[in-house]
Protein backbone atom coordinates (compact mmCIF):
# COMPACT_ATOMS: atom_id res chain seq x y z
CA UNK A 1 0.00 0.00 0.00
CA UNK A 2 1.62 3.90 -0.63
CA UNK A 3 2.10 6.13 1.77
CA UNK A 4 -0.41 8.70 2.20
CA UNK A 5 1.99 10.90 1.21
CA UNK A 6 2.91 9.32 -1.79
CA UNK A 7 -1.26 9.19 -2.75
CA UNK A 8 -1.76 12.70 -1.82
CA UNK A 9 1.32 13.77 -4.38
CA UNK A 10 -0.29 11.37 -6.91
CA UNK A 11 -3.88 12.87 -6.73
CA UNK A 12 -1.89 16.37 -7.30
CA UNK A 13 -0.38 15.40 -10.10
CA UNK A 14 -3.36 13.71 -11.32
CA UNK A 15 -5.47 17.12 -11.22
CA UNK A 16 -2.61 19.55 -12.39
CA UNK A 17 -1.94 17.27 -15.29
CA UNK A 18 -4.48 17.46 -17.70
CA UNK A 19 -4.37 15.20 -20.52
CA UNK A 20 -0.60 13.82 -19.80
CA UNK A 21 1.25 17.33 -19.76
CA UNK A 22 3.75 17.25 -16.95
CA UNK A 23 3.03 19.20 -13.86
CA UNK A 24 5.42 19.76 -11.33
CA UNK A 25 5.51 21.39 -7.96
CA UNK A 26 6.44 25.46 -7.77
CA UNK A 27 10.12 25.72 -6.28
CA UNK A 28 9.92 26.46 -2.20
CA UNK A 29 10.57 30.22 -1.32
CA UNK A 30 14.23 31.13 -1.31
CA UNK A 31 15.64 31.87 2.16
CA UNK A 32 16.75 35.67 2.30
CA UNK A 33 18.36 35.40 5.66
CA UNK A 34 18.33 33.36 8.84
CA UNK A 35 19.10 34.56 12.29
CA UNK A 36 22.51 34.27 13.13
CA UNK A 37 21.67 35.23 16.83
CA UNK A 38 19.29 36.46 19.64
CA UNK A 39 19.14 37.95 23.08
CA UNK A 40 16.00 39.32 25.03
CA UNK A 41 17.04 42.44 26.27
CA UNK A 42 13.51 43.54 27.67
CA UNK A 43 11.21 40.77 28.88
CA UNK A 44 7.65 40.64 29.03
CA UNK A 45 6.14 41.90 32.32
CA UNK A 46 2.40 41.10 33.76
CA UNK A 47 1.07 44.56 33.51
CA UNK A 48 2.11 44.95 29.63
CA UNK A 49 -0.22 45.08 26.73
CA UNK A 50 1.11 45.03 23.33
CA UNK A 51 4.41 46.49 24.13
CA UNK A 52 6.21 48.48 21.51
CA UNK A 53 10.12 49.40 20.77
CA UNK A 54 10.51 52.79 18.40
CA UNK A 55 13.95 53.30 19.28
CA UNK A 56 15.78 50.42 17.75
CA UNK A 57 19.42 49.31 17.11
CA UNK A 58 22.91 51.50 15.81
CA UNK A 59 25.87 50.16 14.74
CA UNK A 60 29.14 50.94 14.60
CA UNK A 61 31.91 49.38 12.43
CA UNK A 62 35.16 50.35 13.91
CA UNK A 63 34.15 49.17 17.19
CA UNK A 64 31.68 46.58 16.06
CA UNK A 65 29.59 47.69 18.49
CA UNK A 66 25.49 47.32 18.60
CA UNK A 67 24.00 50.02 20.77
CA UNK A 68 20.42 49.28 21.17
CA UNK A 69 18.45 51.66 23.29
CA UNK A 70 14.99 50.38 24.66
CA UNK A 71 11.57 51.58 25.88
CA UNK A 72 11.89 50.60 29.85
CA UNK A 73 15.33 53.72 29.50
CA UNK A 74 18.03 51.31 28.96
CA UNK A 75 21.15 52.11 27.00
CA UNK A 76 22.63 48.66 26.05
CA UNK A 77 26.19 48.30 24.56
CA UNK A 78 27.28 44.68 22.87
CA UNK A 79 29.25 43.58 20.85
CA UNK A 80 28.92 41.84 17.04
CA UNK A 81 28.52 38.60 18.99
CA UNK A 82 25.57 39.63 20.94
CA UNK A 83 27.55 39.62 24.40
CA UNK A 84 26.75 42.71 26.88
CA UNK A 85 29.89 45.09 27.07
CA UNK A 86 27.70 47.41 29.10
CA UNK A 87 24.52 49.45 29.90
CA UNK A 88 23.42 52.57 31.05
CA UNK A 89 19.70 53.41 32.46
CA UNK A 90 17.82 56.73 32.14
CA UNK A 91 15.19 57.86 34.09
CA UNK A 92 12.46 57.86 30.85
CA UNK A 93 12.18 55.77 27.59
CA UNK A 94 14.09 56.37 24.50
CA UNK A 95 12.21 57.31 21.30
CA UNK A 96 15.17 56.85 19.14
CA UNK A 97 18.77 55.47 18.28
CA UNK A 98 21.83 56.23 19.33
CA UNK A 99 24.24 57.89 17.09
CA UNK A 100 27.60 57.44 17.75
CA UNK A 101 30.57 59.62 16.31
CA UNK A 102 34.47 58.54 17.14
CA UNK A 103 34.85 57.08 20.68
CA UNK A 104 31.57 58.99 21.99
CA UNK A 105 27.77 57.54 22.00
CA UNK A 106 25.25 60.49 21.72
CA UNK A 107 21.16 59.38 22.77
CA UNK A 108 18.33 62.10 23.47
CA UNK A 109 15.94 60.51 25.56
CA UNK A 110 12.01 61.20 26.73
CA UNK A 111 13.44 62.78 30.16
CA UNK A 112 14.32 65.60 28.17
CA UNK A 113 18.38 64.31 28.37
CA UNK A 114 20.73 64.92 25.62
CA UNK A 115 23.35 62.03 26.75
CA UNK A 116 27.17 61.94 25.16
CA UNK A 117 28.32 58.38 26.57
CA UNK A 118 31.87 57.13 26.48
CA UNK A 119 31.86 54.10 24.05
CA UNK A 120 34.12 52.01 25.53
CA UNK A 121 32.35 51.56 28.92
CA UNK A 122 29.32 53.59 28.69
CA UNK A 123 30.35 56.78 31.22
CA UNK A 124 28.72 59.55 31.20
CA UNK A 125 31.28 62.64 29.54
CA UNK A 126 27.70 64.95 29.73
CA UNK A 127 24.38 65.55 29.94
CA UNK A 128 22.41 68.75 28.23
CA UNK A 129 18.85 69.38 29.88
CA UNK A 130 16.63 70.31 26.92
CA UNK A 131 13.32 70.70 29.02
CA UNK A 132 11.90 68.73 26.55
CA UNK A 133 10.79 65.38 25.23
CA UNK A 134 13.10 64.65 22.90
CA UNK A 135 11.92 61.88 19.93
CA UNK A 136 14.89 62.06 17.22
CA UNK A 137 18.07 60.11 16.33
CA UNK A 138 21.17 62.79 17.40
CA UNK A 139 23.05 64.18 14.01
CA UNK A 140 26.34 64.77 14.93
CA UNK A 141 27.89 67.45 12.13
CA UNK A 142 29.71 71.15 12.21
CA UNK A 143 30.69 70.01 15.44
CA UNK A 144 27.58 70.44 17.07
CA UNK A 145 24.64 67.83 17.63
CA UNK A 146 21.39 68.36 16.59
CA UNK A 147 18.21 66.73 18.25
CA UNK A 148 14.39 67.65 17.61
CA UNK A 149 11.69 67.46 20.34
CA UNK A 150 8.06 66.63 20.59
CA UNK A 151 7.22 70.15 21.38
CA UNK A 152 8.47 70.91 17.73
CA UNK A 153 12.15 72.52 19.04
CA UNK A 154 15.47 71.72 17.19
CA UNK A 155 18.40 71.81 19.43
CA UNK A 156 22.29 72.54 18.73
CA UNK A 157 24.37 71.39 21.49
CA UNK A 158 28.63 71.75 21.01
CA UNK A 159 29.59 67.91 20.28
CA UNK A 160 32.48 68.71 22.70
CA UNK A 161 31.63 69.66 25.81
CA UNK A 162 27.58 69.28 25.81
CA UNK A 163 26.77 73.61 26.00
CA UNK A 164 23.71 74.90 24.53
CA UNK A 165 24.54 76.91 20.97
CA UNK A 166 21.38 78.16 19.47
CA UNK A 167 17.66 76.46 19.42
CA UNK A 168 14.31 77.16 17.00
CA UNK A 169 10.91 76.22 17.87
CA UNK A 170 7.57 76.83 15.93
CA UNK A 171 4.17 77.07 18.26
CA UNK A 172 2.54 73.75 17.37
CA UNK A 173 -1.09 73.94 15.87
CA UNK A 174 -4.33 73.99 18.22
CA UNK A 175 -5.64 70.37 19.60
CA UNK A 176 -4.45 66.96 18.49
CA UNK A 177 -0.81 66.24 16.08
CA UNK A 178 0.43 62.67 14.81
CA UNK A 179 2.64 61.30 17.60
CA UNK A 180 6.27 61.56 16.52
CA UNK A 181 8.45 63.66 14.65
CA UNK A 182 10.49 63.81 11.61
CA UNK A 183 14.10 63.47 11.59
CA UNK A 184 16.59 66.13 11.44
CA UNK A 185 18.95 66.12 8.62
CA UNK A 186 22.27 68.24 7.75
CA UNK A 187 23.90 68.78 4.31
CA UNK A 188 25.93 71.52 3.18
CA UNK A 189 25.88 73.45 6.84
CA UNK A 190 22.44 73.57 7.02
CA UNK A 191 19.98 71.95 9.52
CA UNK A 192 16.34 70.71 7.68
CA UNK A 193 13.59 70.34 9.78
CA UNK A 194 10.10 68.96 9.45
CA UNK A 195 7.22 70.21 12.26
CA UNK A 196 3.50 69.20 13.31
CA UNK A 197 2.16 73.04 11.77
CA UNK A 198 3.08 71.31 8.14
CA UNK A 199 6.03 73.70 7.44
CA UNK A 200 9.43 72.48 6.79
CA UNK A 201 12.68 74.93 7.81
CA UNK A 202 15.94 75.36 6.88
CA UNK A 203 18.47 76.66 9.66
CA UNK A 204 22.00 77.76 8.90
CA UNK A 205 24.02 75.11 11.24
CA UNK A 206 26.61 77.67 12.66
CA UNK A 207 24.39 80.51 13.91
CA UNK A 208 20.95 79.33 14.06
CA UNK A 209 19.62 82.22 11.30
CA UNK A 210 16.82 80.66 9.36
CA UNK A 211 17.47 80.33 6.06
CA UNK A 212 14.15 79.15 4.57
CA UNK A 213 10.81 78.25 5.56
CA UNK A 214 7.88 76.85 3.97
CA UNK A 215 4.44 75.52 4.23
CA UNK A 216 3.95 72.14 2.24
CA UNK A 217 1.32 70.70 4.08
CA UNK A 218 -1.77 70.79 2.41
CA UNK A 219 -5.30 71.51 4.27
CA UNK A 220 -6.61 68.85 6.73
CA UNK A 221 -6.93 67.81 10.40
CA UNK A 222 -3.43 66.69 10.38
CA UNK A 223 -0.88 68.86 9.05
CA UNK A 224 2.38 66.88 10.78
CA UNK A 225 5.69 66.48 9.03
CA UNK A 226 6.79 63.16 9.99
CA UNK A 227 9.39 62.13 7.09
CA UNK A 228 11.92 64.33 6.02
CA UNK A 229 15.55 63.39 4.18
CA UNK A 230 18.05 65.31 1.95
CA UNK A 231 19.99 63.75 -0.94
CA UNK A 232 21.58 65.31 -4.22
CA UNK A 233 20.54 69.17 -3.50
CA UNK A 234 16.88 67.89 -2.94
CA UNK A 235 14.90 68.47 0.58
CA UNK A 236 11.91 65.47 0.03
CA UNK A 237 9.31 66.05 3.29
CA UNK A 238 6.04 64.19 3.53
CA UNK A 239 2.68 65.59 5.30
CA UNK A 240 0.26 63.45 7.40
CA UNK A 241 -2.62 65.84 5.78
CA UNK A 242 -2.03 64.01 2.04
CA UNK A 243 1.65 65.36 0.36
CA UNK A 244 5.21 63.86 -0.40
CA UNK A 245 6.86 66.91 -1.56
CA UNK A 246 10.59 67.96 -3.55
CA UNK A 247 11.94 70.86 -1.99
CA UNK A 248 14.73 72.85 -3.50
CA UNK A 249 17.60 72.58 -0.80
CA UNK A 250 19.08 76.09 -0.89
CA UNK A 251 15.75 78.15 -1.62
CA UNK A 252 13.18 75.30 -0.31
CA UNK A 253 11.19 76.17 -3.23
CA UNK A 254 8.98 73.36 -4.69
CA UNK A 255 10.32 70.93 -7.62
CA UNK A 256 7.55 68.79 -7.39
CA UNK A 257 4.68 66.96 -5.22
CA UNK A 258 2.76 64.17 -4.89
CA UNK A 259 -0.68 63.50 -3.50
CA UNK A 260 -1.93 61.20 -1.31
CA UNK A 261 -3.54 60.02 1.71
CA UNK A 262 -1.38 60.00 4.97
CA UNK A 263 2.19 59.61 4.02
CA UNK A 264 4.79 59.01 7.17
CA UNK A 265 7.95 57.86 6.62
CA UNK A 266 10.80 58.22 3.54
CA UNK A 267 13.93 56.51 2.83
CA UNK A 268 16.43 56.39 -0.44
CA UNK A 269 17.03 53.03 -1.68
CA UNK A 270 18.90 52.08 -4.79
CA UNK A 271 17.86 55.84 -7.01
CA UNK A 272 13.45 55.47 -5.47
CA UNK A 273 12.37 57.28 -3.08
CA UNK A 274 10.59 55.14 -0.81
CA UNK A 275 7.20 56.08 0.70
CA UNK A 276 5.27 54.33 3.51
CA UNK A 277 1.85 55.66 4.04
CA UNK A 278 -0.80 54.22 6.71
CA UNK A 279 -1.74 51.53 3.93
CA UNK A 280 0.73 51.39 1.01
CA UNK A 281 4.56 51.41 0.05
CA UNK A 282 5.01 53.73 -2.90
CA UNK A 283 8.33 53.48 -4.87
CA UNK A 284 8.35 57.77 -6.40
CA UNK A 285 11.42 58.90 -8.93
CA UNK A 286 13.07 61.59 -6.91
CA UNK A 287 13.55 63.39 -10.13
CA UNK A 288 10.29 63.34 -11.00
CA UNK A 289 8.16 61.99 -8.37
CA UNK A 290 6.36 59.66 -11.07
CA UNK A 291 5.26 55.97 -9.02
CA UNK A 292 7.16 53.32 -9.87
CA UNK A 293 5.47 50.93 -7.92
CA UNK A 294 3.10 50.70 -4.96
CA UNK A 295 3.01 47.66 -2.52
CA UNK A 296 -0.06 47.35 0.09
CA UNK A 297 1.56 48.09 3.29
CA UNK A 298 0.17 44.72 5.30
CA UNK A 299 0.67 46.34 8.75
CA UNK A 300 1.22 50.07 10.56
CA UNK A 301 3.93 52.45 9.52
CA UNK A 302 6.32 53.57 12.63
CA UNK A 303 10.41 53.60 11.70
CA UNK A 304 12.25 54.82 8.49
CA UNK A 305 12.72 52.33 6.12
CA UNK A 306 16.26 50.87 6.03
CA UNK A 307 18.02 49.91 2.91
CA UNK A 308 19.89 46.93 2.32
CA UNK A 309 20.94 45.85 -0.84
CA UNK A 310 18.25 44.92 -3.42
CA UNK A 311 15.68 45.45 -0.78
CA UNK A 312 14.25 48.17 1.88
CA UNK A 313 13.70 46.98 5.07
CA UNK A 314 10.33 48.50 6.26
CA UNK A 315 9.14 48.35 9.83
CA UNK A 316 5.27 47.56 9.77
CA UNK A 317 4.07 47.06 13.53
CA UNK A 318 2.04 43.93 13.69
CA UNK A 319 3.19 42.96 9.98
CA UNK A 320 6.41 42.39 10.86
CA UNK A 321 9.41 43.65 9.39
CA UNK A 322 8.90 43.44 5.46
CA UNK A 323 11.53 42.66 2.56
CA UNK A 324 10.38 45.11 0.23
CA UNK A 325 12.56 44.15 -3.40
CA UNK A 326 13.00 48.03 -4.85
CA UNK A 327 13.45 47.72 -8.06
CA UNK A 328 9.43 46.76 -8.11
CA UNK A 329 8.19 46.48 -4.76
CA UNK A 330 7.29 43.09 -4.44
CA UNK A 331 7.17 41.42 -0.51
CA UNK A 332 9.77 39.22 -0.93
CA UNK A 333 10.11 38.25 2.85
CA UNK A 334 8.85 38.96 6.02
CA UNK A 335 10.41 38.39 9.75
CA UNK A 336 8.08 38.59 12.91
CA UNK A 337 8.59 36.71 15.90
CA UNK A 338 5.00 37.07 17.10
CA UNK A 339 5.05 40.81 18.66
CA UNK A 340 6.02 42.36 15.41
CA UNK A 341 8.51 44.97 14.51
CA UNK A 342 8.40 49.06 14.82
CA UNK A 343 11.87 50.35 15.26
CA UNK A 344 14.09 50.65 12.00
CA UNK A 345 16.53 48.02 11.59
CA UNK A 346 20.40 48.79 11.81
CA UNK A 347 22.77 47.00 9.05
CA UNK A 348 26.16 46.10 9.99
CA UNK A 349 29.31 44.14 8.36
CA UNK A 350 27.17 41.36 7.19
CA UNK A 351 24.33 41.70 9.25
CA UNK A 352 21.17 43.12 10.47
CA UNK A 353 20.47 43.94 13.79
CA UNK A 354 16.70 44.03 14.55
CA UNK A 355 15.09 44.65 17.85
CA UNK A 356 11.13 43.56 18.19
CA UNK A 357 8.29 44.82 19.98
CA UNK A 358 8.65 41.60 21.78
CA UNK A 359 12.30 42.95 23.57
CA UNK A 360 14.43 40.80 21.69
CA UNK A 361 17.27 41.75 19.68
CA UNK A 362 18.21 40.17 16.72
CA UNK A 363 21.35 39.46 14.46
CA UNK A 364 19.89 37.97 11.14
CA UNK A 365 22.29 37.13 8.00
CA UNK A 366 22.19 35.69 4.70
CA UNK A 367 21.86 32.05 4.55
Amino acid sequence: MAAPGAVLALALAAVGAPGGVPWRLPPPPRALFTVAWHRTLEPHTLLEWMPVEIAGPAYDPASRTVLVATRDGWLHALGADGAIRWEYHADAPFSSAATVVGDTVYASCADGMLYALDLADGAVRWRYESKEELGTQPVVAEGMVFVQSFEDTVFAVDARTGAWRWHRRRERPAGFTIRGTAPVAVADGVVYAGFSDGAVMAIEARSGAIRWQRQVAPAGRYLDVDALLVDGGRVYAAAYSGVVMALDARQGSPIWQFMVPEPVRLAMARGTLVGVTTSSVIGLSPLTGKVFWTSPLGGSPEGVPVPTGRYVLVPAGAGGLRFVDVAGGQLAARLDRGGGVDAPPAIGAGAAYVMTNDGELLAITRP
